[in-house]
């Protein structure tokens, strides 16, 4: 019970903390931060550094005093884009699960992950599906790859010179053939895999770019394989293209290379 009201007490004097710096006075010294929030000078030191290592307050070169970090600002444009790249995309989603009868994702990239920011289940129910909010490797399953195929050089070189686990026996964690799937992937502009995540699940992943031209998500239609045959797969993808193409356009892509 100490503990536990240990914790939410120094999480509410961090925020406290936070909350001090303002438009009006975006600089303040130790001293300042404890006089405007009542915490013992010590206190202050301590949840100042503790923040600091991560990247949310940061010292400022010219006066010494403390200021928001830029990590707010990689947060911030996360929350940004999520609120916007969702109700952008939904409806054109929700097209996409009715025409296709297949569940429907929509990930971002976030740090060294997909997350997951829309799921569509399909009626049919088929047990498995991706839940708002969840993070899966960057580097297995169709929607996954998809977005790690836009990844910079550098980036993609540092998530593969990790080890990388294994979730089936599909699971592609060999570095060449990794490699050669990525470009296979930017060569035609779409993903594809096979039980690399769930064994028995086909999927199809498509990009999807903003304003800037770059990646702003990934989306994905799977399902067993039995729905996913050879012969409607043209068909599939057709749909899934159309749907990739309408939200880049909504959100201000326009380039037509891609597509």
């Amino acid at each position: 019970m100490t503990t536990k009201s240990t914790s939410i007490r120094s999480l509410d004097r961090a925020f406290d903390i936070i909350e001090t710096f303002t438009f009006k006075e975006p600089l303040l010294s130790l001293v300042e931060v404890a006089e405007r929030t009542g915490l013992p000078l010590a206190t202050v030191h301590r949840i100042l550094h503790t923040i600091m290592e991560r990247g949310y307050i940061e010292k400022d070169k010219k006066t010494g005093k403390y200021k928001l970090g830029m990590e707010f600002i990689r947060v911030g444009g996360i929350v940004v884009q999520s609120v916007d790249l969702v109700s952008v995309a939904t409806p054109f989603l929700e097209e996409l699960a009715k025409a296709t009868e297949l569940n429907v994702n929509l990930s971002v990239y976030d740090r060294g992950k997909a997350l997951c920011l829309i799921n569509i289940e399909s009626y049919h129910k088929f047990g498995y599906e991706v839940k708002v909010g969840q993070k899966l490797p960057i580097y297995a399953g169709a929607l996954s790859k998809v977005i790690f195929a836009h990844l910079s050089d550098e980036e993609i070189q540092q998530i593969i010179s990790q080890e990388l686990e294994l979730f089936t026996p599909e699971t592609i964690a060999k570095k060449e053939v990794l490699l050669s799937e990525l470009e296979r992937i930017r060569n035609n502009g779409y993903s594809f895999s096979k039980g690399e995540l769930t064994l028995g699940v086909k999927a199809f992943g498509y990009p999807v770019f903003n304003y800037e031209n770059k990646l702003a998500a990934g989306i994905a239609i799977s399902g067993p394989g039995i729905l996913l045959k050879k012969e409607k797969e043209g068909e599939l993808l057709d749909e899934l293209k159309k749907a990739a193409a309408l939200i880049s356009k909504e959100l201000g892509y326009k380039s037509s290379n891609t597509y």
